[in-house]
């Protein structure tokens, strides 16, 4: 059951400390205060439907696709024939439906630290998860990620972090660390490919570089790419490392092929025209990544500006 707000009714965002971005809600549905972070499930005027952690949109329903088949599939094709996947985080399921969508894939393991956010995700957000909670295919694991991957002597063909922000104080600033990228590394099998969400290359520019050169520090090989996303108010980052797959080769990747012969097909966003425009960064992005030489430790980690 939603509660109708009035019209002047707004959630107030902060892209950076400079940048405030405001968003009309029409309705509520579920509201909550975990003890890891405050979640609203919301109905946008221009957006539709929403999830928002700690003030910020996770995900909307104008374009949770773009990020989702972004986040996934490009990680999957480049390992060419996942079978067990990896996700920490991705409470809302529509990073485990991505993953699903490859018949190749044989066993995903979703480990969420909220399980509030997680059952309210499930329940109010079925147009993003499409059933994949009752996919017999999908383990739920309710843990600390970096708890599971130290108590886990599981492998995987690729792992996806899905995390919120690395925000000081918050649940997975140190997910983003070399520490955990080094945990990360040591939990795939060869040939595996890892891929995190990375922020804005534009609105957190050296946050983004700083986790694109953490990711180099430990994968022989990693790149960088983007989307804009509209419920994002701007463009979004991803980084990939793997030690056994060239991902600086993936530019020119036939997308529409591998797609077709991992028998993968309904994309709304992800081709192989999305793909060249994803992989073929801006130059002023690329000279800041090739300038940036900070690397994230648990010491010295990276923090999106408060």
């Amino acid at each position: 059951m939603s509660v109708t707000y009035p019209a002047w009714h707004w959630i107030h965002e902060w892209s950076t400390p400079g940048t405030i971005h405001l968003h009309s809600v029409k309705s509520v549905y579920a509201f909550g205060r975990t003890r890891y972070q405050t979640y609203l499930v919301v109905e946008f005027d221009d957006l539709g439907k929403a999830l928002v952690i700690d003030g910020k949109v996770q995900s909307a329903a104008v374009d949770e696709f773009v990020y989702h088949e972004s986040l996934v599939q490009p990680a999957m094709l480049a390992h060419g024939s996942p079978r067990r996947v990896l996700i920490l985080g991705g409470g809302e399921g529509a990073t485990a439906r991505e993953a699903l969508r490859f018949p190749s894939v044989e066993s995903v393991v979703m480990v969420d630290i909220d399980e509030e956010v997680v059952r309210a995700c499930k329940e109010l957000l079925p147009e993003w998860h499409r059933g994949a909670f009752d996919d017999p295919r999908l383990q739920v694991v309710i843990d600390d990620a970096e708890h599971y991957l130290r108590s886990s002597g599981e492998r995987f063909d690729v792992i996806v972090a899905d995390l919120v922000d690395p925000q000081a104080g918050g649940p997975a600033w140190r997910l983003y660390t070399k520490e955990s990228y080094e945990l990360i590394k040591s939990r795939l099998n060869p040939g595996g490919v890892f891929v995190t969400q990375a922020t804005s290359p534009v609105l957190t520019p050296k946050v983004h570089a700083t986790i694109y050169n953490t990711v180099k520090a430990v994968f022989r090989h990693g790149t960088s790419y983007y989307v804009y996303m509209r419920s994002f108010e701007g463009v979004w980052g991803f980084v990939m490392g793997s030690d056994d797959v060239n991902l600086e080769a993936l530019r020119d990747l036939d997308v529409d092929q591998r797609l077709r012969s991992l028998n993968v097909s309904g994309n709304r966003f992800y081709d192989s025209e999305s793909h060249r425009s994803m992989f073929n960064l801006p130059k002023f992005i690329r000279e800041a990544l090739a300038s940036t030489r900070e690397v994230s430790t648990l010491q010295n980690p990276v923090y999106v500006p408060a």
